[in-house]
């Protein structure tokens, strides 16, 4: 009786490995999902300390004559970093208040426009001073082509040449000791081409 059941279990045993698989097929897809990006680059807090609620922060001084009459500048190289995959793209800028540069220290004028005082490049590129900017296209055609995956661009910040009613205005009746400062958020945003 003893070779009889191990007779059935070496044949039920046999039975299972030969029906047993020996290869399993997996299929395997990749798909690639168009998207766009814009974030602060590895070139932001050239400046220094940057105030709670904001990404990076750019001061432009004014110190002595030559900054009044040729105006002042800063290149903020790898300020903004993009993805764009899928098509070309452009880069946004909205200025806050719509488009009123607003005093917080001085005696000078509460509001000033920023057509008159600032002009902002993106990678090389101007656009017109405005409460809504765009820059480029950056890109040479508005298909995957022209996709870029972490782009860093530089942004420069160029303050224009103030005469003397202009710095009349934005000092005020401030003395020698007395600086005037004044701010304006720029949100910068990406769209495709």
């Amino acid at each position: 009786m003893k070779k009889i059941i191990f007779f059935a279990a070496a044949i039920i045993g046999s039975v299972s490995v030969a029906n047993a698989q020996s290869q399993a097929k997996v299929k395997v897809n990749v798909e690639l999902n168009p998207f766009q990006s814009i974030e602060i680059g590895s070139g932001a807090g050239q400046d220094g300390q940057v105030t709670s609620g904001y990404d990076d922060e750019v001061t432009l001084k004014y110190e002595k004559a030559a900054d009044y009459t040729n105006g002042v500048n800063k290149l903020i190289a790898k300020q903004l970093k993009v993805s764009s995959v899928g098509s070309g793209y452009k880069v946004k800028a909205t200025l806050s208040s719509n488009g009123q540069f607003n005093k917080v220290a001085g005696n000078g004028a509460n509001t000033y426009d920023a057509k008159k005082l600032i002009e902002i490049q993106v990678d090389g590129k101007t656009a017109s001073t405005d409460v809504n900017m765009e820059f480029g296209p950056f890109g040479s055609t508005s298909t995957a082509e022209s996709s870029v995956l972490n782009k860093e661009l530089d942004v420069k910040y160029i303050g224009k040449p103030l005469n003397e009613a202009t710095v009349k205005e934005l000092l005020g009746n401030g003395g020698k000791d007395t600086k005037a400062k004044y701010t304006i958020d720029v949100v910068y945003t990406i769209a495709a081409n």
